[in-house]
């Protein structure tokens, strides 16, 4: 049996319930703005299945992952902590990416982290339910998450079975985060080769894409293999791909920049290293890091205004 574990969307299929809007939340202290927002959820009424209000190819990946490997699909959800795919769930509007008008953290006091939030809007009863699936069969627990979220959900995973008996393997995509020492253990080495290999595409869904990879192409091999082993199948894997070439990009005044990062600013969550990334390597466009940083932080002033 195995467990998938991918992170939620900020795009959905609806639009937000009205209480469910982060940005309406007052200021407070970690307690207080998270019970008001627990009270809100716990009100609100269910629409869709999860599976089919989160939208994106990072989604579509992680769900055609667990039907190649008959998997029960979680999902982390900055609003609603852990939900299953079939979990009927209602639409919100809320992140941990900072610098979004939907991020929780302008809410919550300075030095606030994204696994105190977690640790709010988590519940016993959604952690009990996939800590019985984990424990049912031995399975092996399959974790896909950016950075962010794996930053947030560290602690939670250390806390699991399924990692303290060696079940765990996880797939992330950002290069320059460093993972808890306790995790990497579990960390399949795929790396940017996968980009020109089988599974091209972005960032954003590169935990996703190497997850399906990993479901399709070592898990289905060696299914009872340890973590140690199936990092190795996965170093093997990539010896044949290559990491595609940087290409030299074309030039852009401010003006012209500033509007295509406004442009793409939410389909990266407002992470900056990652929109950079997608400028050069997707769009093809020359920016110096420091210009971006000035820039970037022009539009994130502006999206925080009220």
């Amino acid at each position: 049996m195995t467990v998938i574990l991918t992170a939620c969307t900020m795009r959905k299929r609806f639009s937000p319930d009205p209480a469910l809007i982060a940005a309406s939340l007052s200021k407070g202290n970690l307690q207080s703005v998270g019970r008001d927002w627990r009270n809100r959820v716990a009100e609100a009424v269910g629409i869709a299945e999860a599976r089919n209000l989160y939208a994106g190819r990072g989604m579509m990946e992680a769900k055609n992952a667990a039907t190649e490997a008959e998997a029960t699909l979680f999902i982390a959800s900055a609003g609603l902590g852990l939900v299953e795919a079939s979990d009927v769930i209602p639409s919100y509007d809320l992140t941990v990416a900072k610098g979004l008008p939907s991020s929780i953290m302008s809410k919550l006091p300075p030095g606030t982290t994204e696994e105190g939030w977690w640790d709010e809007i988590a519940t016993k009863e959604g952690i009990d339910r996939m800590e019985a699936q984990l424990s049912r069969d031995q399975a092996i627990f399959l974790v896909a998450l950016p950075a962010n979220y794996l930053k947030m959900l560290g602690s939670f995973l250390k806390a699991l079975s399924a990692f303290k008996e060696g079940r765990l393997r996880l797939f992330t995509g950002s290069e320059q985060y460093e993972i808890d020492p306790e995790l990497k253990a579990y960390h399949m080495p795929y790396d940017r080769r996968l980009d020109g290999g089988p599974a091209p595409g972005t960032l954003g869904d590169f935990a996703q894409r190497a997850l399906r990879h990993f479901v399709a192409g070592v898990l289905s091999v060696a299914p009872t293999e340890d973590a140690k082993g199936h990092a190795q199948r996965v170093t093997l894997a990539q010896a044949c791909w290559v990491r595609p070439a940087l290409k030299s990009g074309i030039r852009l005044g401010d003006d012209e920049l500033l509007k295509i990062i406004q442009a793409e600013w939410d389909s990266v969550q407002g992470r900056s290293t990652q929109l950079l990334r997608k400028l050069r390597d997707e769009l093809g466009i020359a920016c110096e890091q420091g210009r971006f940083a000035r820039l970037a932080a022009t539009v994130r002033a502006e999206r925080a205004q009220p």
